[in-house]
């Protein structure tokens, strides 16, 4: 029977204890500041919310270009009557 050397028990200890050890590093919850950070981010809501917030500022443009519009027509009605009169 062929005996194994002690540098074969070693190097597979060695690889187990590395094993083991990144594992437990892995699981290990991570912090910054003190406030646990999850090892898993979904952006699938906050770009559910970014197309939203993009979906609101649209409308507001277009409020705002309508107002604008409606404050251009007001002033040249101004203008006109100023004119009739002066």
């Amino acid at each position: 029977m062929a005996r194994i050397g002690v540098p074969a028990v070693t190097g597979a200890v060695g690889i187990a204890g590395g094993i083991l050890l990144g594992r437990t590093k892995l699981q290990r919850n991570r912090k910054v500041l003190g406030i646990p950070v999850p090892s898993k981010i979904d952006l699938s809501d906050v770009t559910h919310h970014i197309g939203e917030a993009g979906k609101q500022f649209g409308k507001l443009a277009d409020e705002v270009k309508k107002a604008s519009g409606e404050v251009k027509s007001v002033r040249e009605k101004a203008e006109q009557i100023g004119r009739a009169f002066g």
